[in-house]
């Protein structure tokens, strides 16, 4: 892997540590930098859960990635940097229930002896900063929190919660013992792609946090959340790919 040029893109220079606020400043690189999308799913392009085709994808062609590609390459930079990181699996809250299990791939991070969640590949509502697994509150940028408690329905899972206003809304569950490789995600990342309960594989979307809020791309909507204030537009096919270079500095290739 070539670090330099990954951390190039994430904004990143300077002197190079193992340590909590570094790893706060390659997670903020990370999801303000790195979108949240699937076009090459919605495009018919296959992914990959190699890292040399992810970096080529998200480093080299400046594109983004679902959670499998996005969380699956941020962990191998955190080995290479020298944090000791482990893979694990989340099963996420939707407004109709929990959906298929295990299915989100995030990362566990210990750092001077504590544990904390690093997710760069939940989309809009991904935190911008590590949450420690003692159950602290961090706030966010954009107003926001999020907290992990321990979840009393199962044990030995802990929920990450997002608090926007008063109250605490779930985002996903997880055993953050139960360590994971990438390639233990092939069915869920196969199902993904090209499975009809699949949320991803139906419209494209792209999303990607900003200083004080997130921007979305949905089919042909784009939302943009600045602090407390929220804006909606639809956008015209013909401004479809001008939207993806201007928003999110994605080019697809001619014909895509």
């Amino acid at each position: 892997m070539n670090i330099n040029a990954y951390l190039e893109r994430l904004g990143i220079d300077g002197p190079r540590q193992a340590s909590l606020d570094f790893l706060r400043r390659l997670q903020h690189g990370h999801v303000t930098r790195i979108p949240f999308e699937n076009l090459d799913i919605v495009g018919g392009v296959p992914l990959s859960l190699e890292a040399d085709k992810q970096f080529d994808k998200i480093v080299s062609r400046k594109r983004g990635g679902v959670c499998y590609e996005l969380n699956g390459l941020f962990h191998s930079l955190l080995r290479e940097l020298g944090f000791s990181v482990s893979l694990t699996a989340a099963t996420v809250k939707t407004e109709e229930g929990w959906f298929v299990t295990g299915s989100h791939a995030i990362n566990m991070v210990r750092v001077d002896g504590s544990d904390y969640l690093v997710d760069v590949g939940f989309g809009g509502r991904t935190p911008r900063q590590p949450v420690p697994l003692t159950g602290e509150e961090v706030h966010d940028a954009d107003g926001g929190s999020y907290r992990l408690r321990l979840w009393s329905d199962r044990e030995g899972t802990v929920v990450l919660e997002r608090r926007e206003g008063s109250e605490w809304d779930t985002l996903y569950q997880f055993d953050p013992a139960a360590a994971k490789q990438l390639t233990d995600f092939y069915d869920v990342f196969i199902m993904t792609q090209y499975g009809e309960e699949s949320r991803f594989n139906k419209v494209p979307v792209a999303m990607i946090l900003t200083e004080q809020g997130r921007v979305t791309l949905h089919d042909h909507s784009l939302t943009v959340v600045q602090n407390e204030l929220k804006t909606k537009e639809s956008i015209r096919p013909g401004d479809f790919e001008r939207v993806l270079a201007d928003t999110f500095n994605i080019r697809l290739p001619s014909g895509k």
